[in-house]
């Protein structure tokens, strides 16, 4: 008899609605296979939801938490066809408390996802004690008219693109070695230690190589010297920025803007995709950088629930930042 994570490899050979941060392959890289599950509602032996989760343990405490460079997990659901909006939301309820039922047996000690923003109801969650917290994301939904989308540009951002196609060009020639300092160099311009090391990351790119998954994208003078670093992952439907780097002595030359309208026309162009996700940020700088391009805001749910054990153990802060350190 197959156990579910081997059920959920069998669906994603044929399911392509489900995101790529879900993807069996993605889980394996990021979580390592031994570390991670998948909780699946079925009828009429039909897989109809799945919910994939990354589990770890630490100071005798059990945590559910996102996997790094994860944007979201949560809930994927198959809807029939021609369902009523009445019968939707009732449809929705009935899987998400299936689901609940389901975490019961998992047993942890601290639950926190996001969930993907095509899930817009998450009442049944917070029915059965779950807290539910909004956050934003920028996408771009319809990428066939360039010429429009240029004019949907902030002018800081038109002007910006066009400084730095005077001095750089794009190239695709570089080492994910290179990617990795450069997008290093925006977390030492913050004071913040990288929160993944180049052995992970080379995980992560193996297996996206694996599957055609991936672009980096760099932007270099005519010394040859990278200003700017992009990383765009994909799946059947989007596209995703998954990280940026810019060697903060060259930001001004404009070029980290410029790869981001690159990427986006890579998006259309070569992908033949018609939606790009700049995969959210919370930070109000880099808010006003997303929306500037004309992205709309998306908002999507973060979920989370503590046990009784867990809330006498967070006596402070540090504790849970400790269990859910990636």
């Amino acid at each position: 008899m197959q156990n579910n994570k081997e059920k959920y490899r069998k669906l994603l050979e044929t399911e392509t609605s489900i995101p790529i941060f879900s993807r069996d392959w993605w889980m394996d890289a990021v979580c390592g296979e031994d570390n991670w599950d998948v909780l699946l509602v079925e009828k009429n032996d039909e897989i109809i939801a799945s919910m994939p989760y990354y589990k770890k343990k630490k100071y005798g405490l059990t945590a559910i938490t996102q996997p790094p460079l994860t944007q979201t997990n949560g809930i994927w659901i198959k809807y029939p066809d021609k369902q009523k909006y009445a019968s939707r939301l009732s449809y929705e309820k009935e899987i998400m408390n299936d689901i609940i039922d389901l975490l019961d047996d998992v047993k942890f000690d601290y639950f926190n996802q996001n969930f993907h923003y095509s899930i817009t109801n998450c009442l049944p969650f917070y029915w059965q004690g779950f807290k539910q917290t909004t956050r934003y994301t920028y996408v771009i939904e319809d990428l066939d008219d360039f010429d429009t989308l240029f004019a949907e540009l902030n002018s800081s951002v038109r002007g910006k693109i066009r400084k730095a196609e005077k001095v750089v060009k794009i190239t695709e020639n570089r080492s994910l070695r290179e990617f990795y300092e450069v997008n290093k160099m925006t977390f030492d311009r913050q004071g913040i230690t990288i929160p993944y090391t180049f052995e992970f990351l080379r995980k992560i790119d193996d297996a996206l190589k694996q599957k055609e998954k991936r672009k980096m994208l760099f932007a270099e003078d005519s010394d040859g010297a990278i200003h700017s670093a992009l990383y765009l992952v994909w799946d059947e439907r989007s596209s995703h920025l998954l990280m940026v780097g810019d060697d903060p002595k060259k930001r001004n030359s404009g070029a980290g803007i410029l790869l981001v309208w690159e990427a986006i026309k890579v998006t259309k162009e070569i992908l033949n995709l018609n939606v790009f996700d700049f995969d959210g940020s919370m930070i109000e700088s880099v808010e006003n950088v997303r929306r500037g391009f004309g992205a709309k805001q998306k908002p999507y749910f973060n979920i989370s629930s503590m046990n009784r054990r867990m809330k006498v153990a967070f006596h402070g802060k540090e504790l849970l930042k400790a269990i859910v350190k990636n």
